[in-house]
């Protein structure tokens, strides 16, 4: 079998698992969407009615087998709450989502490698130190405590930055920052600690002995070092997905963070299902993406 179909397996079998598992979880968490749609004074009568609507009467095994069924034709189904397209919701919300997360991934990576190659470089050193001590901090909070914590310094304390809203820069800063502090401070120890591994080993040695400059060898230990890393960022990545959607809803950003956090809220099966799908699906694109883009900068892989 090639690597490309045990791939393509691989990315099938992980979507399927998860949007079927919480398929069910969510039918199976307390709470009934119907009667939270109609209110507390509604009949018997006109619950069952809007049941019926929407499928939701059915036994369990028929409501997935639907479900499926409409993924198969790109249907993701509609909101129990206003009957609005999912597909056409998901596309609204996809925009801040996608900034957010690319912008804090991409400065990251840029910031954590030239931060962690410095470190290695001065090694022992007062900037070693500090760096190291300021990134075991920043590993020591996650996003749900560090996004509350940066809107009580810099809007609240400082009155610098706003806490919510979205569009401009200045909205942007604060979440960008808060989700790029725990993944940059990933991304420097393992470049640092790659750099000093590769810094001395006996290729390099022999490289600098043919007389190249400092910046040559440096720039070919941090090819080296770029497969390590983007490895990292990869296997972070649902982290980083997870931590964008829990700054969405801390920062009040129109993403598909807060919609889901409205879905689960209102028991809205569909709004839920589609924001797992499209999140699985992205995870999984970009992880192949880094994937690929590994065994090109791999020399094992080259001729």
């Amino acid at each position: 079998m090639s690597r490309l179909l045990q791939k393509a397996i691989y990315a099938f079998v992980t979507i399927f698992v998860a949007l079927t598992t919480i398929f069910f979880v969510i039918r199976m968490s307390p709470g009934d969407p119907v009667e939270t749609v109609l209110g507390q004074k509604a009949t018997q009568e006109e619950i069952q009615k809007l049941k019926t609507q929407l499928g939701l009467d059915l036994p369990m095994s028929s409501q997935y087998g639907n479900y499926l069924k409409g993924l198969t034709k790109g249907d993701l189904g509609k909101t129990i709450f206003g009957n609005k397209d999912v597909k056409e919701l998901l596309k609204e919300r996809m925009k801040p989502t996608i900034i957010l997360a690319s912008i804090s991934v991409t400065l990251s990576a840029i910031v954590g490698i030239f931060l962690g190659i410095w470190a290695g470089y001065k090694k022992n050193k007062n900037f070693d130190k500090f760096s190291r001590l300021i990134s075991l901090f920043a590993l020591s909070f996650p996003i749900f405590s560090l996004a509350p914590l940066m809107v009580l310094l810099f809007s609240i304390k400082l009155n610098l930055l706003p806490v919510s809203e979205w569009g401009s820069l200045k909205h942007m800063i604060l979440p960008i920052v808060t989700l790029m502090i725990p993944l940059g401070a990933i991304v420097m120890r393992v470049t640092r600690n790659k750099y000093l591994e590769e810094a001395h080993s006996q290729w390099v040695m022999v490289t600098r002995s043919k007389g190249l400059s400092d910046v040559a060898i440096l720039l070919r230990v941090l090819k080296v070092c770029l497969p390590t890393i983007l490895n990292v960022v990869s296997i972070q990545l649902s982290v980083v997905i997870a931590g964008t959607m829990i700054t969405e809803t801390i920062f009040d950003i129109p993403g598909m963070g807060s919609l889901l956090f409205d879905g689960i809220q209102n028991r809205d099966y569909p709004i839920v299902q589609g924001v797992i799908v499209y999140s699985t699906v992205s995870y999984m694109v970009i992880y192949f993406l880094i994937d690929y883009i590994n065994e090109k900068l791999d020399p094992r892989t080259q001729s």
